[in-house]
């Protein structure tokens, strides 16, 4: 017994005897012990700033540091914050936040938190190839810029494109479960409801071509609102297969496709309106019953088009006649610009962001009048022009990689994780096959959104590897079990 108490136990690496009665022994200080010590500094910090500093400066770092500790703690709202200014810009609510990188700091904290949260666990995702074809692509667009047509353009577009991957990295580190990534995707999607809500504000106070005021120097114009419309559609699925108690659900979902539909009317983007074809005729189809699907999705189109105003049906009418239509004549002259710049560059282009420098300067086709410098309206040309041949192969590889991906993945686990990674994938394949369809007419190469479904295809196999693993532990014999945990 003598001896027992005189042993040593390892507490942090040293070793201490079994205290004595009486005996003073030193505490240990604890995470707890340098939260307290931090919020007692940053108290008497921040009591001295309003004795000298404004109070709209004092309340801003007050949230900047809550903002901090709340993005350490929990990097899944630093996620969340992150998906929302990249929709919505706060300073068109609040004047003078626009001079703040909110997103920047934001992303550039949760990027920290999870190295900090992963690194104690070494389990960094990282092996996908979607990340690894992302990162050919960075190095090619930043290899073409000193290359280009203006080179401080280019590299600037570059460094932007750094964000993306942020934003993708952080994206596939925190979103392990199927709970986070459809909270996640709720969140991005009411943060799109709202973008919707400006521009149908828009439309009705007289603009002809609505598009969001609400975010402007992000979504400004009406064919890139349309398009990440179109491609937030599918996201109210997950509505319909939330928790919530029917028909609330039901009621949300269908307010939400009718809501973002008529935002695409709005904008009268045509890439826009063949892109809404395409996903509600996935939405309509995909039950067992597709003759009653598109039965349904013809009368309500039939009804659609009797109710909508006149310029926007003559405006859909010109999709046949587009040789009659200065604007699409001046996007097949934009097309033959961006396929004779491939010819000409194919190793580097002309630069990512200098398609319309080498269109007014350099690559003007025959026949073209007018002065405008054209962009490319086909994300496919504004690639392989300003990035070459390689960084199309890349690009391209990685949406068809995508959709092939999700069209091969097999749901494993219980019956109840099948069915939500069921819905998960046909939510996602959707979207990409809505962006697919209206990227070919518009240049969206570096949309957010896109890349939020590349990222939700990495989460989504990665949380149905998961699913399966359980499974094997959960259905298999004691022998294999035992295996498993060793």
């Amino acid at each position: 017994m003598d001896n027992q108490r005189q042993q040593t136990e390892p507490i942090l690496g040293a070793y201490v005897r079994e205290r004595k009665w009486g005996e003073h022994q030193p505490r240990r200080i604890q995470p707890k012990h340098i939260w307290g010590l931090l919020f007692v500094i940053a108290t008497f910090v921040l009591a001295l700033a309003t004795l000298i500093l404004p109070g709209a400066i004092v309340i801003a770092v007050v949230l900047s540091i809550v903002s901090a500790i709340a993005v350490l703690k929990y990097p899944i709202i630093g996620l969340s914050a992150f998906v929302i200014l990249n929709f919505i810009r706060p300073g068109d609510f609040v004047p003078g936040l626009d001079a703040i990188p909110l997103a920047k700091m934001i992303g550039g904290g949760t990027l920290l938190a999870v190295i900090l949260q992963h690194l104690r666990s070494k389990d960094i995702l990282f092996r996908y190839r979607q990340t690894y074809l992302l990162i050919a692509f960075t190095i090619v667009l930043f290899i073409s810029a000193p290359l280009s047509y203006w080179p401080s353009r280019a590299m600037e577009v570059s460094m932007d494109f750094l964000k993306i991957m942020l934003f993708f990295l952080i994206f596939i580190n925190i979103i392990r479960d199927y709970k986070r990534l459809q909270a996640v995707s709720l969140i991005a999607l009411l943060s799109i409801l709202v973008l919707c809500y400006s521009t149908i504000q828009s439309y009705f106070s007289g603009a002809d071509r609505a598009a969001a005021t609400i975010g402007a120097g992000i979504f400004g114009d009406s064919n890139d609102v349309a398009l990440v419309f179109v491609t937030a559609i599918p996201l109210s699925e997950y509505f319909r297969v939330s928790r919530l108690k029917p028909p609330l659900n039901q009621l949300l979902y269908w307010a939400s496709v009718a809501f973002l539909s008529f935002g695409v009317f709005a904008t009268q983007s045509r890439g826009g309106f063949l892109g809404l074809c395409a996903v509600l005729f996935i939405l309509f189809t995909r039950g067992r019953n597709k003759v009653k699907g598109l039965l349904v999705l013809a009368v309500v189109g039939l009804v659609i088009f009797a109710l909508l105003p006149g310029e926007m049906t003559e405006r859909y009418s010109t999709i046949d006649d587009y040789q009659e239509d200065a604007s699409a004549m001046g996007r097949i002259h934009a097309w033959k610009a961006g396929i004779k710049m491939m010819l000409s560059r194919p190793l580097n282009g002309v630069g990512i962001g200098c398609f319309e420098v080498a269109f007014g300067t350099a690559y003007r086709p025959p026949g073209f009048t007018s002065s405008r410098w054209m962009s490319p309206h086909n994300t496919l040309i504004q690639v392989g022009g300003e990035t070459g041949l390689i960084g199309l192969a890349i690009f391209l590889y990685l949406y068809i990689y995508c959709i092939l991906q999700m069209r091969r993945l097999e749901p494993e686990g219980s019956p109840e994780d099948k069915t939500k990674i069921l819905s998960a994938r046909d939510i996602t394949l959707a979207s990409l096959v809505g962006f697919g369809v209206c990227a070919f007419f518009l240049t969206q190469a570096l949309n957010y959104m896109y890349y939020f479904l590349v990222a939700s295809t990495v989460c989504i196999v990665n949380i149905n590897s998961t699913n399966k693993e359980k499974a094997d532990i959960l259905y298999s014999g004691p022998e294999v079990k035992t295996a498993v945990v060793k």
